[in-house]
């Protein structure tokens, strides 16, 4: 079956390109595409097939939102995400790509202490951005 783009999958990942360090649910897509569109705007449903379907393509990555059941979804759109690891800001939200020579090195490390091989195109280090983490050192300081 051929792929093709339709104006919907157009809307959705120019939507996620122009916010790519940001990670939506599927109902904060389909709010921000109908601020966006109005009335041409896909429909929560096709907002769900279309973001599974870019989940399967590799071009959007599925994460969990905090501590809950739900997912957020942030767009992949570095052409070589397959050979480097991901940091994830806890706070913000904010997808980092790591160094590809720091990235080889961890693996590596991770590959002669354990013999476990690390799939880099699929991991993500969850933790405080820099900026999150200078707010949250204020925020101790003051209290």
């Amino acid at each position: 079956m051929a792929e093709y783009a339709t104006e919907q999958k157009k809307m959705l990942l120019e939507l996620l390109t122009k916010n790519r360090e940001s990670a939506y649910t599927v109902e904060e897509l389909s709010r921000r595409l109908t601020e966006i569109y109005k009335n041409n705007a896909p429909g929560k449903s096709t907002v769900y097939r279309l973001i599974t379907r870019l989940v399967n393509e590799g071009k959007v990555r599925r994460f969990v939102k905090g501590h809950s059941r739900s997912f957020v979804y942030q767009i992949m759109d570095c052409e070589s995400c397959h050979s480097h690891l991901h940091m994830k800001c806890t706070d913000c939200g904010k997808l980092l790509h790591l160094d590809e020579k720091l990235s080889e090195e961890l693996v590596d490390k991770v590959l002669s202490s354990s013999s476990f091989c690390v799939n880099e195109g699929d991991t993500v280090l969850f933790g405080q951005c820099a900026s999150c983490k200078i707010n949250s050192d204020r925020i101790k300081k003051h209290d």
